[in-house]
């Protein structure tokens, strides 16, 4: 018998690692495989689940409709089968696409629900560090500065007090970002410098391009020219690294498509040349 929640299990985790090394494609491949195995088990709340993570996939790729589409499917789910303790994760993807669409207001209810569900659910301290920094990041989007930073600050306490690495480097880039946006440089300096530096030592692809932008531009305000120089040329490089993937991708497909049996060792060759061009963050800082 096939283990079917054994593999959904499997797809989802394979979609994780996909989204940390930025390849948003193939995580969506992937959580589409665990989404139509849940639905092959009928499994109401491991449903709502993936329609959750099908929707940051599409809320990722810029397809917001869709994404907002398959947020309320979740909330659906949680509101006809009373799935509480999955409502509060419904809410949040939702707040989240609602970000992307420029409607902070509608973010910020469903991100207040959220934080709201999770007290009241007596959530871990993981759980609700994500769903503060998130109403953060409406608050950010309204220009409610200061309660955006109380967010921040409370959310990274909170990922802090559980060594939670993802809630950290998040809260720093966001702490950074408003103290940017408030024309408090120094500041934004040193939690900017700790975002990068955490997503360097983890390998950490996703978003890095902006934190990079965000360190070079600090660095442009405070007058230091040679050191923003040196982080818009590493944000150029992650850019250009990910667009060359992006291309070999393409012309594997093409290449399949026009030539449907290769001899096995060109085959071999092709793929080997295409897997060069993958990134891997230490050696695109090396020469930095």
């Amino acid at each position: 018998v096939k283990d079917l929640r054994g593999q959904a299990t499997t797809a989802f985790k394979f979609a994780w690692v996909y989204k940390k090394q930025g390849d948003i494609d193939k995580a969506m491949r992937s959580d589409l495989n665990g989404t139509r195995l849940m639905e092959a088990l009928d499994d109401k709340k491991g449903m709502a689940t993936a329609y959750e993570r099908v929707a940051d996939d599409l809320n990722r790729q810029g397809r917001l409709k869709e994404a907002m589409d398959y947020a309320q499917k979740a909330i659906d789910i949680c509101e006809k089968n009373h799935f509480e303790d999955e409502m509060v994760f419904a809410v949040s993807i939702a707040g989240d696409v609602k970000i992307a669409d420029g409607k902070p207001a509608e973010a910020f209810t469903f991100f207040n629900r959220a934080v709201t569900m999770a007290r009241a659910q007596n959530l871990s301290p993981t759980l609700l560090s994500d769903f503060t920094n998130s109403r953060g990041n409406a608050l950010k989007h309204l220009g409610r500065y200061p309660e955006a930073l109380k967010d921040y600050e409370t959310a990274l306490a909170l990922g802090k007090k559980t060594n939670y690495q993802n809630a950290i480097t998040a809260t720093l880039a966001n702490l950074g970002e408003v103290n940017l946006l408030t024309g408090n440089y120094k500041k934004a300096l040193g939690y900017q410098l700790q975002t990068v530096s955490l997503q360097e030592r983890d390998n950490d692809l996703s978003n890095l391009t902006e934190n990079y932008v965000h360190v070079g531009t600090i660095y442009e305000k405070l007058g230091d020219y040679k050191s923003a120089l040196t982080y818009q040329k590493k944000a150029m490089r992650i850019r250009d690294s990910i667009a060359s993937v992006a291309r070999c991708s393409l012309s594997l497909k093409l290449k399949k498509k026009r030539q449907p049996s290769y001899p096995r060792n060109t085959k071999f060759l092709s793929r080997k040349r295409c897997n060069g061009l993958e990134p891997e963050l230490s050696f695109y800082l090396q020469d930095y």
